[in-house]
């Protein structure tokens, strides 16, 4: 019995992924659990297990090529089974649909029998069934490309859009990303010409068309002595986030000087401790998270996230710390931060780090964070301002530690030093709230304490 491999839902926010490289050969044997692809979302490079024991009878989508969460990437069959018929590769851009698991077996349940727009008659897979009823289409009108000629998930969603589309008096064939992006540019999309495969409309031509409106003439080409560099993946969602933050969301800044004798002092006393008992190396970004987690816990405002028309309250406080890669930046997530010491603090961070340099993150390592930090001052900056990173609500930009002047007691001194910066979402804070969570966290960090670490 055939089975489908589809493009996997890696993560919530997840619609769809590229094909980095297939680890088998069509009609090579595969063991079950055995790596057989690796794929990248909009996050991280993951590797995928063969959900089957058999052979790699057919490989639809090439290393490089984009689709939908859900569609049908490639076929395992048993060995010396055949395929009943060519399946056809999925075009990139089509919509896409919940997906529980990397593939489905090519076959009905006898629970799916009979239900609406699920005839019993139509050779279907159990996912294109769940997706008939889902669109409320019937699955004798579509036409089959899996094995057999039974009508597979992609087959679904192919035919729903069109009946979709065709209710609008014209054709419309756009990506989930390419859809969103006409709304957030209030482009229309009958007005787009698609560069896609099959005409599909992508969200580069949304975008092109919106620049086109903008200035009324077709964008301006880079010069001919320039070079174009293609973004990753990772790149170019990083890019577009924070544009659409920045654009969107109306930041605050707040900026306070933190004295970090005594942090200097607590830390270089727990180093070598720490290493011997732990085997960790703990930097002051490990303080950081350790004393933003607890102060976090005494202003539960501060998780609170815009949610479209109002506010939604997180509940677990989970830390995102930026990192930058060689394929540019992320944020993996510390995860109930508040509930772990120091030690363990770093040790997490490490982990992150190393998995994060090597681009082997995986989809919950950058999922649910509430707060996020970022810190240059390895890299000798002062002090800066940070985007936020949606749809958190504050984001805390940390510099160097640097010895400045500092008046003590009508004197002078030098003292060292680091400055803080905390971008707010102004509609989920206002400045007395922020100005208070970020006053607590200068209270720890100037009178830190062994015990709270």
């Amino acid at each position: 019995m055939a089975v489908e491999i589809v493009m996997p839902r890696m993560g919530l926010t997840m619609e769809e992924g590229t094909v980095v490289a297939w680890l088998k050969r069509e009609n090579q044997t595969v063991a079950k659990g055995e790596p057989l692809l690796e794929i990248e979302t909009d996050k991280s490079t993951v590797e995928i297990e063969s959900p089957g024991e058999g052979v790699l009878s057919q490989i639809l989508v090439k290393p490089g090529e984009t689709v939908p969460v859900g569609a049908v990437i490639g076929y395992l069959t048993a060995p010396g089974e055949r395929l009943q018929s060519a399946p056809s590769a999925p075009a990139v851009g089509s919509s896409s649909a919940s997906v529980q698991s990397a593939a489905r077996v090519a076959a009905p349940t006898a629970l799916e029998v009979g239900l609406p727009g699920a005839s019993s008659k139509v050779k279907a897979s159990p996912a294109a069934r769940r997706l008939a009823r889902q669109y409320q289409v019937d699955l004798a009108e579509i036409i089959g490309t899996g094995p057999g000629g039974r009508v597979v998930a992609w087959n679904v969603r192919e035919f729903a859009g069109q009946v979709i589309d065709a209710k609008q008096a014209q054709l419309v064939r756009a990506s989930p990303v390419a859809q969103k992006a006409a709304a957030d540019l209030s482009v229309d999309l009958r007005q787009v010409k698609g560069t896609g495969p099959g005409g599909w409309i992508t969200r580069a031509d949304v975008e092109r068309s919106a620049r086109q409106a903008t200035v009324g003439v077709p964008a301006v080409q880079p010069p001919v002595i320039g070079e174009k560099i293609d973004l990753t993946r990772q790149q170019r969602i990083m890019a577009e986030r924070m544009a659409s933050s920045f654009r969107e969301t109306p930041h605050f800044y707040l900026h306070v000087d933190v004295d970090a004798r005594r942090l200097a002092a607590l830390r270089e006393n727990l180093l070598k401790r720490a290493k011997e008992h732990f085997g960790v190396h703990l930097t002051y970004t490990d303080f950081l998270v350790k004393y933003c987690a607890l102060v976090l816990r005494q202003h539960p405002k501060v998780l609170q996230q815009w949610a479209g028309d109002g506010l939604f309250q997180m509940r677990n406080i989970n830390i995102g710390l930026a990192m930058d890669t060689p394929n540019g930046l992320v944020v993996p997530v510390i995860h109930e931060a508040d509930q772990l010491s120091l030690a363990e603090i770093s040790r997490r961070r490490t982990e992150l780090s190393e998995r994060a340099q090597a681009g082997k993150l995986l989809p919950q390592d950058l999922e649910l964070g509430v707060f996020t930090i970022t810190n240059l001052g390895m890299f000798g900056i002062d002090y800066f301002d940070a985007i936020l990173n949606p749809p958190q609500a504050a984001i805390l930009a940390v510099g160097r530690i640097k010895e400045r002047a500092l008046v003590e007691a009508g004197q002078v001194i030098a003292a060292p030093m680091m400055t803080l910066s905390l971008s707010v979402d102004h509609r989920v804070l206002d400045g007395a709230t922020a100005a208070k969570f970020l006053g607590d966290l200068v209270e720890y960090l100037e009178n830190p304490d062994f015990a709270q670490v």
